[in-house]
This record gives structure tokens, C-alpha cells and sequence, in this order.
């Protein structure tokens, strides 16, 4: 193994296709502004203390704005390779380091929003074996356990999302069981905001049970979650992080019924899902569930000859997509006319 600056930059190198001088720009340019957000970035997106390098903190700030405040990840991806190389010269910490592996699992999140879903892959799959063995038992790295669980927790958030998009359910499967052990284990795991990662694991891990066809274990797992964000109080009026949670459970519920042929279940999860992101107007949440709520109800309609209703709702789906921007306009756009024209030939 190479263990000079450059031998242990050369993982992450020729990931992205980027021209360096475009980041040396942006670095002047963001220059005034970094003045102004440097109390807001302080705040809300710390950096380590053992990163002592002014260099090197101020390259990890430019990222955190063109992460959170500008989204911009090819800047921020460059920001944080040019911060990992300041840091590998200066010869501080290893790549073992608590503070260096969070900046790869920011890295390969960065990398994944352009496109690169392969070296993604790779550079998180590095990560999650420094922290979780085969056995899928969570050891190791870092200087402390609570470190370690919230560590697993940040990549599985990352990883199960690619692994669901390369079809590798069963392995997403582990991610998000994992993910969801070490979230019950933190402390304060019952604050409100682990309680919402709880309930995002349970969720992911029933779309995965569902896409790997086990539909049994998909059920069981969303009814759980459902029953349990019913159960917390919703304060009224209140947008936060769990609104529409239980409708995106209940599409995915109406999703599983109808992969089981069980049409008349499928359509009520979804009817009961759409009346409850009704309640919600402007919320972006609420609208993208919305829109897939509608298409579900569009289709499952259509695959039962019922043209009238299917055209209502491929309707409502386009006139939604009018009002919020949310959803396929072109598909739903399609599909109706397709529709129309067979209901036209039929009646000749």
C-alpha cells in the first residue's frame, strides 16, 4: 500500500470527473459570504476540534455551505478531497480516525447526489466494514461505542438507499437492520429525533423485505411502524419531520397488497394514505407521496378495466403535478391518453 499524501487520496481521485480549477474559482467566490454563515455553520455543522489546520477548516466549511447552504456536490466533493489531503500532509490523524471517516461517508454522499453511485458504493462499503464485521456485529473503530452507533447509523443512511438501487436487497436488508439495532442502542434513544430514525429503519426495512418478495416480513414490519406513528402525538399544525411519515407507510403497505394480488386492501391503504397527505397543503412530503399515492390508485384501476376511475385519477395526478410540481407529468400524461385511445377503438 502506498502511504504517502497521494497514494491514500488515489480511492477517491479519479472518482469524479471534475476539473480542479473550477473549485479554486469557487473557493474565491465564496470567500464574502463564508464571513456572514460562519456562526450558522459553527452552529449547526460543527467541525471536529482535532482538525486544527485553519487550511484545512476552512476547506471543510466551503463544503459544509456547498452541502446545506448553496447545494453544490461537485464543489463540495472537491472542498472535501483538498481537506483530506491537507490533512494526510499534515500527518495528524489516519485514515482510521473518527474525523477522516466521517469526511469519506460525506464524500461518497456527495459523490452519490452526482451520479457516481459506484464509487459511492465502494467508498461506504470500505467504511461500514471499519465498524461492523461479517457477523454484522458492530466493533472497533472509533474511541467510543456512542461514536461507533451513530457512525453505522450515518452510513447505513447513505449505503441502504444504493444498495436498494442495485438491487442488492438482501445486503440492504443487514444495512438497515444493523442501522436500526445501533439507533435502539444510543443514548436518549427515545428522544423524538432518534424515535424518527427508529421508524425510518423499520420503513426502509419493510420496502427492502418487500422488494427481496418477502411480503410476509414487509407487512409485519410497516403494520408495526404505522401502529407506533399513529401513536405519537402530532402537534397541530406542526410540520416536522414525521409529517406524512405514516402515508409514505401506507403507499408502500398499498404496494405490498397489491404485488399479493389483494386489490381491494391495496386500494384502501392507498385512499386512507391520500386522504392524509390532504391534510397537508404545500408540504414537499406530502405532495411527492401525493403524486405516487394517485399514480397507484391510476394504475391499479386501469389493471382492473375500470377506465372512468382511472382517468379520474390520472387526472387528479396531472392537475396535482400542475399545482405542486411534484410527480411524472409526462408518464401520468400518457398514460391517460393511451387510455383514452384504447376506450375510443373499443366503442367503434
Amino acid at each position: 500500500m502506498d502511504n504517502t499524501t497521494r497514494g491514500k487520496l488515489q480511492p477517491y481521485m479519479g472518482m469524479i470527473k471534475l476539473l480542479s480549477t473550477v473549485s479554486g474559482l469557487v473557493v474565491v467566490s465564496v470567500g464574502g459570504l463564508y464571513i456572514y454563515i460562519n456562526h450558522y455553520l459553527d452552529k449547526n455543522y460543527p467541525i471536529r476540534p482535532e482538525i486544527t489546520s485553519k487550511a484545512t477548516r476552512k476547506l471543510l466549511r466551503g463544503a459544509a455551505l456547498r452541502e446545506h447552504i448553496a447545494p453544490d456536490p461537485q464543489i463540495a466533493y472537491m472542498f472535501m478531497l483538498s481537506a483530506l489531503e491537507q490533512i494526510y500532509s499534515d500527518g495528524d490523524l489516519d485514515e482510521s480516525s473518527e474525523a477522516v471517516q466521517e469526511i469519506i461517508v460525506r464524500m461518497a454522499h456527495a459523490a452519490a447526489q452526482i451520479g457516481e453511485q459506484k464509487p459511492a458504493k465502494q467508498m461506504l462499503e470500505t467504511a461500514w466494514d471499519k465498524v461492523v464485521d461479517s457477523d454484522g456485529r458492530i466493533h472497533g473503530l472509533g474511541d467510543s461505542e456512542s461514536w461507533r452507533m451513530q457512525h453505522v447509523c450515518r452510513v447505513a443512511d447513505a449505503l441502504g438507499p444504493l444498495l436498494m438501487d442495485c438491487g442488492e436487497y438482501k445486503t440492504a436488508i443487514r444495512t438497515y437492520g444493523t442501522a436500526l439495532q445501533a439507533a435502539r442502542t444510543m443514548q436518549n434513544n427515545d428522544s423524538d429525533d432518534l424515535l424518527l430514525k427508529q421508524a425510518n429503519y423499520v420503513t426502509s426495512l419493510g420496502e427492502a423485505f418487500a422488494m427481496d418478495k418477502d411480503y410476509e416480513s414487509a407487512r409485519t414490519l410497516l403494520s408495526s411502524v404505522l401502529v407506533d406513528i399513529k401513536k405519537r402525538e402530532q402537534p397541530k399544525n406542526v410540520v416536522d419531520k414525521w409529517t406524512c411519515l405514516d402515508a409514505v407507510v401506507m403507499l408502500d403497505l398499498a404496494q405490498v397488497e397489491r404485488q399479493q394480488g389483494n386489490v381491494e386492501k391495496s386500494q384502501q391503504w392507498a385512499e386512507t394514505g391520500l386522504q392524509e397527505t390532504k391534510k397537508w397543503k404545500r408540504v414537499g412530503a406530502c405532495d411527492n407521496c401525493q403524486a405516487h399515492l394517485l399514480s397507484h390508485l391510476a394504475h391499479l384501476s386501469e389493471s382492473q378495466n375500470n377506465v372512468k376511475e382511472a382517468l379520474g385519477y390520472y387526472s387528479l395526478a396531472i392537475k396535482h403535478f400542475q399545482d405542486t410540481g411534484t410527480g411524472n407529468m409526462e408518464q401520468m400524461d400518457t398514460a391517460s391518453r393511451q387510455l383514452k385511445q384504447r376506450l375510443l377503438e373499443s366503442t367503434k
